[in-house]
């Protein structure tokens, strides 16, 4: 799975986003980073409940975001590829191949090729929608 076949997924689905858009995928960020922190046992904690708080903030209630540099959200959001990628090779993950079953997974959420939307923005699971399968792209 390449960055171009993501990006392409997203553009089927959202092919003209909105500044709300902007803000339901920020959320869902946080959201994603959320189950990090929960991952490695840290879901208890002040720093998880501040990132469901901004998960709220930005999807349920779509507040806008304020974007004060552009240059440094986009260092960000590579820098954020890049660590991910890196957190992946030290736990021996096979992250391309897990991309790949994502993917797949992502795709079946689509009804007849388009998304399904909640009330916040976020794509729903359709009713051919599959789990990932992520068991054969853990070492051990």
């Amino acid at each position: 799975m390449t960055i171009k076949q993501i990006k392409r997924w997203f553009e089927l689905a959202k092919p003209n986003p909105t500044e709300e858009d902007v803000s339901a995928q920020v959320g869902v960020h946080f959201s994603e980073v959320g189950e990090m922190v929960e991952s490695i046992g840290l879901g208890a904690g002040g720093a998880f409940r501040e990132l469901m708080s901004l998960e709220e903030h930005y999807l349920r209630k779509r507040l806008p975001v304020t974007v004060r540099d552009d240059e440094e959200l986009l260092d960000s959001l590579c820098d954020q590829i890049v660590t991910a990628i890196g957190v992946a090779h030290m736990k021996g993950y096979d992250i391309e191949g897990s991309l790949q079953e994502v993917a797949r997974s992502n795709d079946s959420k689509f009804v007849d090729g388009k998304p399904l939307f909640n009330e916040h923005g976020k794509i729903m699971k359709g009713p051919n929608y599959s789990r990932p399968n992520l068991k054969p792209f853990i070492k051990g």
